[in-house]
């Protein structure tokens, strides 16, 4: 269901699960037109209607999957990450190839509970109703058609089943059938605080979050900010909305750390340097930044 450009469901309350993305490769890259015929996607996939109806979901919200009508196709990033023979983490194993995704589902899906948790909000703890609360606000501004209570707290729970590290199975065997492998990220917990769910998002380095991966998602960002410019602001990229510093929730220590080793990766053609008012820009030196900050992160 999209609202104003947002959306509060689809996903048939599943978060994407272990084994799902790649599943879902392997699937549309043999036959694009599997999700034609439902059965057989059922039957392809090993899963129930309500979940192949899932995967689809999240193949296009994370940009593994572009859809036109019942057709659904890899897109160029499944390719880069997800093929067998020339992608980077076919098995999707890596927490920077989770951080690329988790990137890409926060900025380009326009999902209405993401936003709200890790856009909009600024605070390191909310209560689960209180971030409900923000996501209906958004919703019912939003919406030409009253999206219902419902239809939001199982959005918000989707969301926090997707990440809540405190979520994570025990046992492999579990883990293929319920877990999220987002949850290795370590973003978030829900935690009881005098019997009240409560959020708390971490703040500062994060695990396996790398300077390719962060050179990934500055491109992205340069890209949307201003294509043509030959900088952008230290500044910006740490609070702007949409931007690395805020999606992946870094601090100015870990970000800066970060962009030195891209810096040091495109050879001088990204730096850093002084803006004369006592912040910082990141500069391009020669050539395009996207073109260089998309050689840095698939290098």
């Amino acid at each position: 269901m999209e609202k104003g450009g947002e959306v509060y469901s689809g996903h048939e309350s599943f978060p994407c699960r272990y084994g799902w993305l790649p599943k879902l490769h392997e699937a549309i890259a043999a036959d694009p037109d599997l999700f034609g015929d439902d059965e057989a996607a059922m039957v392809k996939l090993g899963l129930g209607k309500n979940m192949v109806r899932s995967i689809r979901f999240w193949g296009v919200a994370f940009g593994l999957a572009s859809s036109s009508g019942r057709r659904v196709e890899p897109t160029r990033l499944a390719h880069r990450i997800l093929d067998p023979v020339l992608g980077t983490d076919p098995y999707l194993e890596s927490l920077g190839s989770l951080w690329r995704l988790h990137w890409r589902v926060t900025t380009k899906a326009s999902l209405g509970a993401w936003t709200a948790a890790l856009i909009d909000n600024k605070d390191r703890e909310t209560t689960r109703q209180g971030l409900v609360d923000r996501v209906q606000a958004r919703a019912s501004r939003a919406a030409r058609v009253a999206t219902t209570s419902n239809t939001v707290a199982a959005h918000v729970d989707v969301f926090l089943r997707t990440y809540d590290a405190g979520r994570q199975p025990s046992s492999a065997i579990v883990e293929e059938t319920l877990g999220s492998p987002f949850q290795e990220l370590g973003l978030l917990e829900v935690a009881d605080v005098a019997g009240t769910p409560t959020v708390r998002f971490r703040r500062g380095p994060q695990s396996g979050l790398g300077a390719r991966d962060l050179a990934f998602a500055l491109r992205d960002f340069w890209e949307d900010t201003d294509a043509d410019a030959g900088s952008v602001t230290f500044l910006s990229v740490m609070m702007a909305p949409r931007a690395p510093g805020v999606v992946f929730g870094l601090d100015e220590a870990t970000a800066h750390s970060l962009l030195t080793e891209v810096c040091a990766m495109s050879d001088g053609a990204i730096v850093l340097r002084e803006d004369g008012a006592g912040g910082l820009d990141i500069a391009c030196t020669v050539g395009s930044p996207l073109q260089i900050l998309e050689n840095v992160a698939w290098a």
